[in-house]
């Protein structure tokens, strides 16, 4: 049955995983844009299919090809319809993973991970890394072109220090009065949200609730 396939990936797409985004469905998706295809070609078909000419005086002719023609409008609209829900399973589809992949962008920054890449389409590679560059270069002209890292902590903080936890060896880190505190896995430490956030985002530290 017409339709079928698309909500298919409707359902595959949006299904819960472990997966930050699920495998590209390209055979699915080209099954669909087959009966999208065949879909067009029989309205075509039948769009321009030649009237039966009848005699004026052949009512009961006539009668049978006015019902033919309501049975053909009937049927064409079934066709169109089906096409224009493929059409808009499609878009749903498609748009849900780019929405995941701009998701994506923010939580681990520009590079893409090897098992996220390899769930992605060549299509949606090459996207992902025009939405990275456009995001960087306009947050490279905030600030007067001093920059600014939106994609760290986008929520405002409550406090301006934090307990963290150092999850790997990092070394030194110099905070903004001159002083420097050692980062060594598993030691802790009460520093400014300001020069945590770009490691807790890195994964370097861990924050202690």
């Amino acid at each position: 049955m017409f339709g079928e396939k698309c909500v298919d990936l409707i359902k595959e797409s949006t299904r819960d995983s472990s997966e930050l985004i699920a495998p590209y469905n390209q055979n699915l998706v080209n099954e669909v844009f087959d009966e999208m295809r065949l879909i067009s070609h029989t309205l075509f078909e039948s769009l321009n299919s030649d009237n039966d000419q009848v005699a004026p005086n052949e009512t009961t002719v006539e009668q049978q090809s006015t019902y033919d023609s309501q049975n053909r409008l009937l049927v064409n609209k079934v066709y169109l319809r089906a096409f224009l829900w493929n059409k808009r399973c499609l878009l749903a589809y498609h748009n849900h993973r780019l929405e995941r992949l701009k998701r994506i962008r923010w939580q681990l920054g520009a590079i893409l991970p090897a098992e996220v890449k390899c769930n992605l389409s060549e299509d949606e590679i090459k996207w992902f890394a025009s939405y990275s560059r456009n995001l960087s270069d306009y947050m490279n002209h905030l600030n007067d072109n001093k920059g600014i890292d939106l994609t760290l902590m986008r929520n405002p903080p409550k406090k301006l220090y934090i307990q963290v936890r150092c999850i790997s060896d990092y070394g030194q880190l110099e905070l903004d009065d001159g002083h420097t505190v050692v980062l060594s896995k598993d030691s802790m430490h009460y520093l400014p949200l300001s020069k945590c956030e770009k490691l807790i985002h890195q994964g370097v530290l861990e924050q202690i609730q």
